[in-house]
């Protein structure tokens, strides 16, 4: 009985030391290669892998806002699990399409508890059901004609994801994050971890990659955990299946970032889906677009054109999102 209590407290106090080795390292590396994220996340409170309390856990707005502006477009933004620098995840974009797409519904989804979407708030392994309820109910309570899933790295998984399951007519996404192999085989990881000449010539974007592929591990294992290995979802198979036909998808990803390039090649072929190759080494594409001032502009053309092509398509009368630069 003794030993098996000692090697309990064993395990929880190396599980501890772990937890505070990986959160010293991401902070260290975030500030020196990321100091506007960091010293923003600092400043939130944000800048550490904290626990939500229960009450959080069971408050729905802490995982859901919904903005009904009355439009026939409903933009779905789903977050990334925060890996970059070790905070909670942000309800992403929301003050850039707060400002440029006034008009359209806004909804903004995050996964507190950084199990790719695959955990309920009450700690079951039931989150694929929870998110796609709590947003179809979104969804059915905005009424609109034209909704939009978008999202970055693991919320762009989310978003390809609620698309097989949802009335989704259009998916934006930045590096999304599926499939895993793509990104933790071996040979990638090698890639990723020995890439000096990387390194040397683009250090923010090397160890940018480096936090993604460690942390994406991490976010991995617990879904994993929750689900089985084979419980994970075969995301692009779902979509694939989606009747009458798939939803037109565009895939952003950083050219010089292998394992973003390798995920998107390998959707190159399915015709609904468009790849657009961004000039940076960097995984958070978006954030570099953003910094070039043209992420409004990219959003506006893929929304603009979706939105002709399924006016086109169906008939319906001019429903435009109103986009400003």
């Amino acid at each position: 009985m003794f030993s098996r209590r000692f090697a309990t407290l064993s395990a929880n106090l190396l599980q501890q030391e772990s937890s505070v080795i990986r959160n010293f390292l991401i902070k260290l590396i975030s500030r020196l290669f990321m100091p506007g994220i960091a010293k923003e996340m600092e400043r939130e409170g944000q800048f550490d892998f904290q626990k939500r309390g229960p009450e959080e856990e069971y408050d729905y707005s802490q995982y859901i806002q919904v903005e009904d502006n009355g439009s026939d477009v409903t933009i779905v933004s789903f977050a990334g699990m925060a890996v970059l620098f070790a905070g909670m995840p942000q309800f992403e974009f929301r003050h850039m399409l707060k400002r440029a797409a006034k008009g359209c519904n806004l909804v903004f989804v995050r996964d507190l508890r950084r199990a790719g979407y695959c955990q309920a708030p009450d700690g079951t392994p039931t989150g694929l059901d929870f998110y796609e309820r709590i947003v179809g109910d979104a969804l059915k309570q905005l009424g609109s004609k034209y909704n939009i899933a978008m999202g970055a790295s693991a919320g762009g998984a989310g978003a390809f994801y609620v698309s097989s399951r949802l009335p989704i007519h259009q998916i934006i996404t930045f590096s999304p994050g599926f499939p895993p192999e793509v990104y933790f085989n071996r040979r990638t990881q090698l890639s990723t971890y020995f890439n000096l000449w990387r390194l040397i010539r683009e250090p923010a974007a090397y160890f940018e990659v480096l936090l993604v592929t460690v942390g994406g591990m991490y976010v991995y294992h617990r879904a994993c955990k929750l689900l089985g290995e084979k419980g994970i979802p075969d995301i692009t198979g779902d979509y694939l299946k989606i009747k009458p036909a798939p939803p037109r998808a565009t895939i952003f990803y950083g050219e010089r970032c292998v394992p973003d390039r390798n995920q998107a090649l390998l959707h190159r072929d399915i015709p609904q889906v468009t790849i657009r190759p961004v000039d940076t080494g960097r995984h958070n594409c978006a954030g570099f677009l953003r910094k070039q001032g043209q992420l409004v502009a990219v959003l506006t053309e893929e929304i603009e054109a979706g939105l002709s092509a399924w006016r086109e398509r169906t008939g319906m009368a001019d429903t435009t999102p109103a986009m400003e630069q």
